[in-house]
Formats: C-alpha cells, structure tokens, sequence
C-alpha cells in the first residue's frame, strides 16, 4: 500500500508540473480526451484516499480535476464527486 501511495505521488508531481499555468492538459481553452483520461482515472483515488492533506502538495492538479470533474458533460456521465475527506486505508 505504501508503495502503490508512493508511487501514486510521483505521477502526481509530474502531472502538477505539467498543469502548472495551464487550465486543462492539452489545450488551454477547453477540454480534450487527454483530460477526461486522466480525470476520469483519478475518480476512485480522489473519492476514496487522497484526502485534503495528501493532496496540499498538488495544488495544480486538485484545481484541474474540481474544474473537469465539475463540467455537466462529466456529470451526466460519473455524477458528482465527492472529494475524500478522510483517506481510506487498505486492510492490513
């Protein structure tokens, strides 16, 4: 588990370099499938374990995913997100 969450960060810290400045991945004007990709693979992290804490260090990356995840086109698709408040720990 530690491991997965480690390298779960490091994605992270590179998908948050990678946004920083822009609003959306590919272009900065309006959502592409390269965001709804990743948007849509970060759903269950974001709703299940990366809480408020562990996600203080991607800025970048929390804004992007609230602004997709937040589109009505997303919505009718996933419904609202909930974003984790307290992080679900897998059984030891």
């Amino acid at each position: 588990y530690d491991k997965a969450k480690g390298d779960f960060s490091a994605a992270l810290s590179v998908l948050n370099t990678a946004l920083e400045g822009k609003t959306y991945l590919v272009n900065d004007d309006k959502i592409t499938l390269a965001d709804i990709t990743v948007a849509s693979a970060l759903v269950y992290p974001f709703k299940l374990v990366c809480d408020g804490k562990y996600l203080k260090k991607y800025k970048n990356v929390t804004r992007w995913f609230k602004d997709c995840v937040s589109q009505d086109e997303f919505k009718s698709v996933i419904g609202e997100v909930t974003m984790c408040k307290k992080e679900l720990k897998a059984a030891q």
